[in-house]
């Protein structure tokens, strides 16, 4: 990735608005995000990148943000034929933003400006991949589906198990450009169906006199 910033040698008060920071892939030269503001020279290392915003006079600290991912499953014991509901969340936990949604690398640009430079929220983000993984009562390990969070950070997905037994649901987030991974598992039982009754035959009486 290659960073550039606008600006100007001798600014005049009150400070003109529109100074960006532009991150590109040095490759393609894709504009990957942006970010306004009237910066200073760079500080990176680790992954991380350190600058000054003289606009509203913070340091801001640019890369990964950790996440949590919750996972539950309900019911918590069902009957061999039912649909089990798997449903959690994929949160940010960034220092300036814990708590608050994961969201998709492509709407970045607009996500940060809302969460950090007071902008309207965006309502056409997306969040993140959920891959759903279930360890059956055989001891099979198998995928069951992918889901992805909303711009409340929440998923779900509707699934029948198919066999009987105890199951364990794991709930993977594997990370992206913007988020570091992370996981969370939780369990259900499938309990055998009871049997269906059987209808006793009804024998006609003979007819009477």
């Amino acid at each position: 990735k290659v960073y550039v910033i606008t600006g100007e040698h001798s600014h005049s008060h009150p400070l003109l608005r529109g100074w960006t920071m532009y991150c590109y892939d040095v490759n393609t030269g894709k504009n990957l995000w942006n970010f306004t503001g009237l910066w200073n020279s760079f500080s990176i290392a680790d992954g991380y990148m350190i600058n000054y915003d003289n606009m509203d006079n913070q340091i801001y600290c640019f890369g990964k943000g950790q996440t949590t991912t919750t996972v539950t499953a309900s019911p918590e014991v069902s009957v061999y034929g039912s649909s089990i509901l798997i449903k959690g969340t994929v949160l940010d936990q960034s220092p300036g933003a814990k708590d608050t949604p994961a969201i998709a690398d492509q709407y970045m640009t607009e996500w940060m400006e809302y969460k950090y430079h007071q902008r309207s929220k965006p309502t056409n983000v997306q969040g993140v991949e959920v891959i759903l993984d279930v360890i059956d009562s055989n001891g099979n390990f198998r995928p069951i589906g992918t889901t992805t969070s909303d711009v409340n950070g929440f998923y779900s997905l509707n699934w029948k198990p198919d066999i009987e037994g105890k199951y364990t649901v794991i709930a993977n987030f594997e990370g992206s450009e913007s988020y570091w991974p992370s996981h969370a598992e939780t369990a259900f039982v499938v309990e055998a169906a009871p049997p269906t009754p059987t209808q006793q035959p009804v024998t006609a009486s003979p007819p009477t006199d």
